[in-house]
């Protein structure tokens, strides 16, 4: 198979990012152009992933090392593909932000995409900043005080862990004396200091993109102050993002040294799990609490690497598919409850059962699978964490994921209370849009198909997750 069909994926997003900017030199600032343009590359991106991975495809080294190919990172590109495309279509035709919406957030899905492929150090940091750029811009797109202090703050916060992570990998590169993972794991018998410290660094640089305790701080704020679609891409396609990359990085890169950084991932998924969801409890801004649900999630989510198992590997790739559902299904609610509002509090909630009852049905199907509810994608994908945690004999991580899910539990139970309770009358009752239903729609089958036949999934994760683990 050659090296161009094989990237082909993200030759599409190229060059449809490339048509969107052509077409604005050429027909003038048409946004309707340029979310068809952005639509139609991802769905082609997203339909030549699937196409090329195979059971029978092998991983392809390409550029020295820096990029790989293979079911694993085919496998990222369809997660964040979705993300991407729900971002579109979330924020159809929104003028307030112009045609560089489409064609920044397909940027941003390309860094994405880069990061599930990456091979060594450089492609790693390559696909941070192609990631996080367009981001800088997209979360300050509202013109508004709170969409100001999202932009600055992510930037500002970006930057300084992006130095972070870069002096990172320059102190790995000093202590192994080369860029690519494959040849860290060889190399990880040495004791030097800098190793050390270039580990934790770089670790730290992945961590804030992840929003783990205590690099989470930033997380509610810009979710807040930024558009919802945005958000959503934040919430879902980073992680799968930083995820992948943190996944293969550890359990490629220094699979043999886990008792360096095994027992500390341990500690820090079960502080994420529990801070989160602690601190979404009192939370009423929506976007507010899907932020700190998210930094629980986050936490879920380095379960599966703490526990340095194929189980556990296998379990954080499902897991990121049903969140991804949910955060889809929650945001395009979000959006069209909103109207021209910038926030929506949960009080705005009230009496949409009665008003609205699909739309609330279809709310609780995604709030109960964030909680881990049985016939869920999260439940499913909770399970398979949790049996990953004991089949490793790590109790810690078990019993901190229950507690992790209890209090989360009372986080997702107040914004479905708030469906059945009496609302303002006087207030517009939310309109349905195309796009919105479209997602909405997509997000509910894909959370109840997963909570209820995950077998196809299960397979798709399983192949793919082995053709990078090294035992």
């Amino acid at each position: 198979m050659s090296s161009f069909h094989l990237m082909l994926p993200e030759y599409l997003v190229v060059g449809f990012v490339l048509l969107a900017l052509l077409g604005n030199m050429l027909v003038g600032n048409r946004l309707r152009l340029a979310s068809w343009l952005g639509l139609i590359g991802l769905l082609s991106s997203f339909v030549a992933s699937a196409s090329i991975w195979s059971k029978s495809l092998q991983p392809q080294v390409m550029v020295s090392g820096g990029i790989v190919v293979d079911n694993y990172s085919l496998l990222v590109n369809l997660f964040v593909l979705l993300a991407g495309i729900g971002a579109i279509l979330l924020g159809w035709g929104e003028r307030r932000w112009g045609q560089e919406f489409p064609v920044l957030t397909m940027i941003s899905v390309l860094g994405m995409m880069i990061l599930g492929m990456a091979g060594n150090t450089i492609v790693l940091f390559l696909g941070i900043e192609v990631l996080s750029l367009p981001l800088y811009i997209l979360a300050a797109s509202e013109h508004t005080a709170a969409g100001g202090e999202a932009g600055l703050k992510y930037l500002l916060l970006g930057a300084f862990s992006s130095g972070i992570l870069l002096f990172g990998l320059a102190l790995l590169y000093g202590a192994l004396g080369s860029l690519s993972f494959i040849h860290f794991a060889s190399l990880t018998n040495t004791t030097s200091p800098l190793l050390w410290a270039g580990l934790t660094l770089t670790l730290a640089g992945i961590f804030f993109k992840l929003g783990i305790v205590p690099f989470h701080m930033w997380v509610p704020d810009v979710y807040e102050g930024s558009p919802s679609a945005v958000t959503q891409l934040m919430a879902f396609g980073t992680k799968v993002g930083a995820a992948a990359i943190l996944l293969r990085f550890l359990d490629f890169g220094f699979y043999l040294t886990p008792q360096w950084w095994g027992p500390a991932l341990g500690y820090l998924a079960v502080l994420t799990m529990i801070v989160g969801n602690l601190l979404a409890l009192p939370q009423t801004d929506l976007k507010r609490l899907l932020g700190y649900s998210g930094i629980g999630h986050a936490g879920f989510l380095l379960v599966g690497v703490a526990t340095h198992n194929l189980d556990g590997a296998r379990a954080m790739l499902f897991y990121l598919l049903p969140y991804g559902f949910a955060v889809l299904g929650a945001f395009a609610v979000l959006i069209l409850v909103a109207g021209n509002q910038d926030t929506v509090t949960i009080s705005d909630l009230k009496g949409l059962a009665s008003r609205r009852p699909l739309m609330a049905a279809f709310f609780i199907i995604v709030m109960l699978s964030f909680a881990g509810i049985p016939l869920t994608g999260g439940f499913v994908g909770k399970f398979y964490l949790l049996q990953a945690a004991l089949f490793a004999n790590q109790p810690g991580l078990a019993i901190g994921l229950v507690v992790g899910t209890l209090l989360g539990l009372g986080a997702y139970l107040r914004p479905v209370q708030a469906l059945f309770s009496v609302g303002d009358e006087s207030r517009a009752v939310p309109a349905w849009t195309l796009s919105g239903a479209v997602v909405l729609i997509v997000a509910v089958i894909g959370t109840i198909g997963l909570g209820v036949y995950p077998t196809p999934v299960v397979h798709l994760v399983n192949l793919s997750a082995n053709f990078f683990w090294l035992h």
